[in-house]
């Protein structure tokens, strides 16, 4: 599946599952995913499947919005983030933020990550995800570009 840009409709939980086990089977190690969307538009949802996909257990796997970060373990070492309580770059830099992107074999997972877009921008491959809430309850519009 090509994820150069595009964007995919889905209805349910199911089918989103579908959609994050396809990008999951295109991942190589060292991309940069980076999510953005409404509160509650599934972001951790997707992260989740994501990341079952590559072989972390699900419920090990919970929104980090209160400690930044977490490391799971599967078929790369990822590292979860989540943007949306960080006050400034200079939090990030603490936090080693660009010391991870570059930890090999591993993937990198951004919540709110356009809140402080000059720290990963630049990143390459680059995975930028945006979902939007859709007509019904479960609906979702999913954009994904890839950018190597």
């Amino acid at each position: 599946m090509d994820f150069a840009k595009e964007t995919f409709f889905v209805k349910s939980e199911a089918e989103t599952i579908v959609l994050a086990e396809k990008l999951a089977s295109t991942l190589k190690g060292g991309e940069l995913i980076v999510f953005d969307g409404d509160l509650g538009a599934g972001k951790t949802f997707f992260t989740g499947a994501l990341c079952e996909a590559l072989g972390v257990e699900r419920k090990k796997i919970a929104s980090p919005t209160f400690v930044i970060m977490k490391k799971y373990s599967g078929k790369f070492d990822i590292y979860h983030w989540d943007f949306y309580r960080v006050s400034s770059s200079d939090e990030l830099y603490i936090a080693d933020f660009p010391e991870y992107l570059k930890a090999e074999n591993s993937v990198t997972i951004v919540e709110w990550a356009d809140m402080f877009r000059e720290c990963w921008e630049a990143h390459r491959p680059l995975i930028r995800i945006k979902i939007k809430f859709g007509a019904g309850e479960s609906e979702r519009g999913i954009t994904i570009g890839r950018i190597d």
